[in-house]
């Protein structure tokens, strides 16, 4: 009896020269948000062609071109660029020279109700699981300064952008943004093989109060952890679990965060309060949040934490 052959994944319908045609000038938008949704829908069947590599400058230029009536074209150019840098060997690299992060958060600051930063997160996301990437970006002050201001807005659990009343709708969308901000440094602050690189950037450029902010705002266990676990990362030195004391409301959330029903939650909680409690000058603060939380039942003792 014969071997019989895996099957073979149907070719890819189109060539990236095709692709790179109708997203670049003169193609109109809808033309190109077409395309771009029919990639990134594609992506996730199909074997995608390294040649697409060469598709990342035109994608990014579809993100950054300017006028009327691109919105969902640049809704549609976000996920095809998510699709690259997911599936394509060297995309993330090439995103990062030509300048991807700048563009997309362009782009988001000129949409209407944050209405990209879903997609923006994830590629920002994917960019830096790739080392060469992420040093890039975070050796670039242009680049890093502005996307730790972008995550830290959003990890907040809030657009700034936003206006008006909040339903259901919008908290479980800004929790969701949260989770993937936070997603972001913690991602950035877990890199080794830079040397710290990437971690420092966090911490330089305000991470730790995002992520004692994001703890503070966190309305469910998702979020909360993700912040727990970006701060036992980020708070080696004292000057940096200072920096967190400071926060307003910082370490009354981390006493109550000991008591979560959620294991995870409680155990990196107890474990931070913990490390604040030994550091003398950190006590009485740690200390007086202790005692304004016991009252509830909220907080366990900061020697039993």
């Amino acid at each position: 009896m014969g071997v019989v052959a895996p099957p073979q994944a149907p070719p890819f319908p189109f060539t990236v020269e095709q692709f790179v045609a109708e997203v670049s000038p003169p193609s109109a938008a809808a033309t190109a948000s077409q395309a771009c949704a029919a990639f990134a829908q594609l992506a996730t069947k199909a074997v995608v062609p390294g040649t697409f590599r060469a598709a990342v400058p035109a994608v990014l230029g579809l993100v950054a071109r300017e006028g009327e009536g691109l919105l969902e074209a640049k809704e549609s150019a976000l996920a095809s660029l998510v699709a690259l840098l997911a599936c394509v060997p060297g995309a993330a690299e090439d995103a990062a020279a030509h300048g991807a992060v700048a563009s997309v958060l362009a782009a988001c600051e000129a949409a209407p109700g944050g209405r990209l930063d879903g997609n923006a997160l994830e590629a920002f996301r994917i960019l830096c699981t790739v080392d060469a990437a992420a040093t890039a970006t975070v050796s670039d002050d242009a680049s890093i300064g502005p996307l730790i201001a972008f995550v830290k807005a959003r990890a907040v659990g809030a657009n700034p952008r936003s206006r008006g009343s909040r339903d259901r709708d919008d908290a479980a969308r800004d929790d969701a943004l949260a989770e993937s901000a936070l997603d972001l440094l913690c991602g950035l602050a877990a890199k080794r093989r830079d040397g710290g690189a990437c971690r420092d950037a966090v911490v330089r450029r305000g991470g730790v109060a995002a992520l004692g902010g994001a703890l503070v705002a966190a309305r469910n266990d998702e979020v909360a952890v993700r912040a727990l676990i970006g701060l036992a990362m980020t708070t080696a030195h004292e000057a940096q679990r200072e920096e967190l004391v400071a926060v307003p409301g910082a370490c009354a959330a981390l006493t109550r965060a000991t008591r979560s029903p959620d294991a995870d939650v409680a155990g990196a909680a107890k474990a931070l309060l913990r490390t604040l409690g030994r550091d003398e000058a950190l006590r009485p603060a740690v200390a007086a949040a202790l005692r304004e939380t016991q009252a509830s039942g909220t907080a366990a003792d900061l020697d039993s934490a």
